[in-house]
């Protein structure tokens, strides 16, 4: 009787622990969150592709994981066939405005085709 009152005990913390845990998708190694953003914010979804004139385009979708809406900027960096970033007029920080829990793709476009690669970064809006 007591083994089993052990093994009920067991498995309903399993359960609990179960419909607490947030799905947040593994890290891609190309996207970097601010930390003050916690887990508000996740990306999911990146995505590089190349067109026939040799220029990459990238899309990510970026998910408020809140109830509430949250400002945050972003950028892409482009990196050269050596890892070096590549400037460009577009190398800033653009805005963006997360309704609750919405999905956003945000995509961006390299500057040359010496881009081989990009780094994605997402942080809380400055004031």
């Amino acid at each position: 009787m007591r083994i089993l009152s052990l093994c009920f005990a067991v498995a309903f913390a399993a359960l609990l622990s179960g419909c607490v845990a947030t799905n947040v998708p593994p890290p891609d190694r190309r996207v970097t969150l601010a930390p003050d953003l916690g887990t508000r914010v996740y990306v999911t979804d990146v995505r590089c592709v190349k067109n026939p004139a040799g220029i990459y385009t990238f899309q990510a979708n970026v998910v408020n994981n809140t109830s509430s809406d949250l400002a945050v900027q972003w950028k892409v960096s482009w990196l050269d066939p050596n890892g070096v970033a590549i400037d460009s007029a577009m190398s800033g920080w653009s805005d963006r405005m997360l309704m609750p829990y919405e999905v956003v793709p945000l995509k961006g476009t390299a500057p040359t085709s010496n881009a081989v690669d990009m780094m994605f970064y997402v942080r809380r809006a400055r004031q």
